[in-house]
């Protein structure tokens, strides 16, 4: 059984202040499918153009990663041009050049429609939507998305939300969605939406969990040599999706409080894996003895007793 990832495939030019790289290999469904593949099997779908270099296919299906399901067309594949400063928790786009990205409109095979479990990166809602039209009867769905998308199409995004099972959103994201400062208030309000549970995001500053039942508030693995924090969301939802569908199998559906907050902690010991490296580069190396020796420096870190 595989995850069906569904998003994009790009090229990424970088400049942070700890050095740039260009043409690195990025995109949604390049950092999901390689965090997540550490544990499950995971199949892309995709599009690239005519200059996408070989090589990162031949990686990524070197790590495990079905990419049957990438599609090569005549044009250029998708370019994002962008910058940061030495705060890591904002990215400055500089150019998006969308390229074949543009009219990727994904009919997905038989197998992929029969995908137990569904990612759906961060893209036009109108297409997440056509993609769970296609689908039958996932046991489980993640959906990815961002500011753009709540500003021009709120009311497409929205009916995504309510067919999905986790959101996974930063902290502006769930503010500006949701129209509440408060994070926790704001969170509430879009589990209400539909979702089982929503993921939000803080970079850094960790992660906050919201499900049905309860709220969990994560730290962030205290990394110190942070190169590049470009697709460390999408590695940190590869690291949950893959953790539950690991654990529980077709029963992810009804995953319990323990299993979440273990697959929340393996996400962000992932994560922090990507943010050490340019591109996908800082999961090249991935095994599950590093990231579960990161697993366990994060309890360390957030470990007390309680006062009477």
């Amino acid at each position: 059984m595989q995850i069906l990832v569904v998003g994009s495939v790009a090229l990424d030019d970088i400049q942070t202040p700890f050095g740039k790289r260009l043409g690195a290999l990025g995109g949604s469904a390049s950092h999901f499918s390689l965090a997540a593949s550490l544990l499950s099997l995971v199949r892309i779908v995709a599009v690239v153009g005519q200059d996408f270099p070989r090589r990162y296919l031949d990686h990524l299906k070197k790590r495990g990663v079905d990419i049957a399901g990438i599609r090569l067309t005549t044009g250029e594949t998708f370019r994002w041009r962008g910058h940061y400063e030495f705060d890591m928790n904002t990215a400055f786009t500089d150019e998006t050049r969308l390229g074949v990205f543009a009219t990727f409109n994904p009919e997905l095979s038989l197998a992929e429609r029969k995908a137990p479990v569904l990612f759906l990166g961060n893209i036009d809602p109108e297409i997440q939507l056509k993609v769970l039209k296609q689908m039958e009867s996932p046991l489980f769905v993640g959906l990815d998305s961002m500011n753009f998308w709540i500003e021009q199409k709120k009311k497409e995004l929205l009916k995504v939300i309510r067919r999905v099972d986790a959101l996974f959103l930063n902290d502006a994201e769930v503010r500006q969605l949701a129209g509440e400062a408060s994070l926790i208030k704001a969170g509430r309000h879009i589990q209400k939406l539909g979702p089982k549970m929503v993921l939000i995001k803080k970079g850094e500053h960790g992660v906050v969990c919201i499900s049905r039942k309860f709220t969990f508030v994560a730290a962030a693995y205290p990394t110190e040599d942070v190169k590049d924090p470009t697709g460390a969301g999408d590695s940190f939802a590869g690291g949950v999706v893959s953790y539950l569908f690991s654990r529980l199998g077709p029963k992810i559906s009804d995953p319990s409080e323990e299993i979440i907050r273990q697959a929340v902690i393996w996400g962000a010991a992932v994560a922090s894996f990507c943010v050490e490296d340019f591109g996908t580069k800082g999961l090249d190396n991935l095994t599950r003895q590093k990231v579960q020796m990161r697993c366990h420096r994060i309890f360390e870190h957030t470990r007390f007793e309680p006062h009477d």
